[in-house]
């Protein structure tokens, strides 16, 4: 089991750090020019190769409140290792922490299916081993971004909710605050989730008074986290703006006609970014009122997060004319699987209703859905977030096995099933992958 991810997980991050590592670990490049211009993987952005290696506050403090000071003791390493070897360590330290956060996730998922949910051994290795095969799961193990930070918070959640109901209680009051703080600290949307599974968790258990009284709580690590980003605003924010505008000052100074132009360019992308906005709000930036749903849902959410597509492979739908918002599959086989995946998750549902449990494994994805079919929220690259709500197949999918294991015919056939669409998400997405890569 271990061997297994390990191998797993160690080989997509030695084929990452393989990918470009000249330029990555050349110091003579600047950070944003050697990750800007050889990190492409889609929607993920190279913030966290560059805060590693030159610790800077990139990342967005509304939506990641303390994200990048979560990489502060790892650009520490990289700066002392640069000094020692000569040469840029980020690709090889966020290697290694990639893989070790990767193992974590798939030992909390087996760990969920085999003690909480109560599958064999066999099956939770099966539907565990279908989760990692999802794309966009796949990707997270080894492409730097905050999704498998997310995940492994979600999933530490979920186990721990489910240890508890299994003795009949709810999670700590503790835990679940501080669960809540690094989860927020993350991605800010997260706190709301967490916050969901809690009640959840304790819903019909407790009065609907009790609920309210003991989500108050939660006013402590929110008015913590408010407290940082207020310090944040005034500090890092301020070096932040102070940093951007000599790096303008250079690039007009070296050619003021481009620097001109990039910068009427740009302008002209946040207008017409605000014109599609649901609110004319920092909060609703990444809103899409002009994307399509249905489509976004067949093609995105159930597409591309868990099949990847031949064409535009791993495009970024948000530089221009890089890929199209909506892509479609050559071959009827990839809806196929689609919908194998979705009927699966919804007989599960189906099986599991009267379980807390899952409902506790829900709220997450009934968020997620809420906010990108709802408020069109990233709707542009939806797939990404992918690895922030998919943990419900496989945990819906243990449900069904275990509604069906007297019934001998109907277990057989969805292990068969599960087994079939495991080898060909696994060949599908990591022969791309593998392509793209080299």
């Amino acid at each position: 089991m271990l061997l297994m991810g390990l191998l797993l997980f160690g080989g997509l991050n030695v084929l990452m750090v393989l990918t470009a590592p000249a330029a990555w670990t050349d110091t003579h490049f600047g950070a944003w020019t050697a990750f800007h211009k050889g990190f492409h993987w889609s929607g993920f952005d190279q913030c966290t190769y560059i805060v590693t290696t030159q610790w800077r506050p990139m990342y967005v403090h509304l939506r990641h409140p303390i994200l990048a000071y979560m990489l502060w003791p790892l650009s520490g390493l990289n700066d002392w290792l640069t000094e020692v070897t000569g040469v840029n360590c980020t690709i090889y330290i966020l290697g290694v922490v990639w893989t070790c956060l990767s193992m974590l996730a798939w030992l909390l998922m087996y760990k969920i299916l085999r003690q909480i949910v109560r599958l064999g051994h066999k099956e939770s290795l099966m539907l565990d081993l279908m989760f990692f095969s999802l794309a966009y799961v796949m990707l997270a193990t080894f492409v730097p971004d905050h999704m498998l930070l997310t995940l492994n918070v979600m999933l530490l959640t979920i186990y721990l909710s489910g240890r508890a109901l299994q003795r009949g209680k709810t999670i700590a009051t503790w835990k679940m605050l501080l669960l809540y703080f690094v989860g927020t600290g993350i991605t800010t949307t997260n706190g709301v989730k967490l916050w969901l599974m809690d009640v959840a968790g304790r819903w019909k258990r407790h009065n609907l008074m009790r609920i309210v009284k003991h989500s108050l709580w939660y006013f402590v690590p929110t008015l913590m986290l408010a407290g940082l980003f207020y310090y944040q605003e005034q500090t890092a924010e301020v070096e932040e703006d102070q940093f951007n505008a000599r790096m303008e000052k250079r690039a007009q100074e070296r050619d003021s006609v481009k620097f001109a132009k990039q910068k009427a360019a740009s302008l002209h992308r946040i207008e017409a970014r605000t014109d599609k906005q649901l609110i004319d709000n920092p909060l609703f930036e990444w809103t899409d009122m002009s994307i399509e749903v249905l489509p976004s849902l067949v093609h995105n959410i159930f597409g591309e997060g868990l099949q990847l597509h031949e064409d535009y492979l791993l495009g970024d739908a948000n530089i221009k004319g890089e890929r199209p918002v909506i892509v479609k599959y050559r071959a009827w086989y990839n809806y196929a699987a689609e919908a194998l995946i979705a009927l699966l998750l919804l007989l599960g549902i189906l099986a599991g209703a009267r379980e807390r449990f899952l409902w506790v494994c829900m709220m997450p994805f009934l968020f997620d859905m809420v906010l990108h079919l709802g408020f069109r929220f990233a709707l542009t690259d939806v797939y990404i977030m992918t690895a922030h709500w998919a943990f419900i197949i496989p945990i819906a999918v243990g449900y069904l096995l275990k509604r069906t294991e007297h019934e001998a015919a109907y277990h057989r056939s969805i292990v068969v099933v599960v087994c079939m669409l495991t080898c060909f998400l696994a060949v599908w997405n990591a022969g791309l992958i593998i392509s793209h890569m080299l």
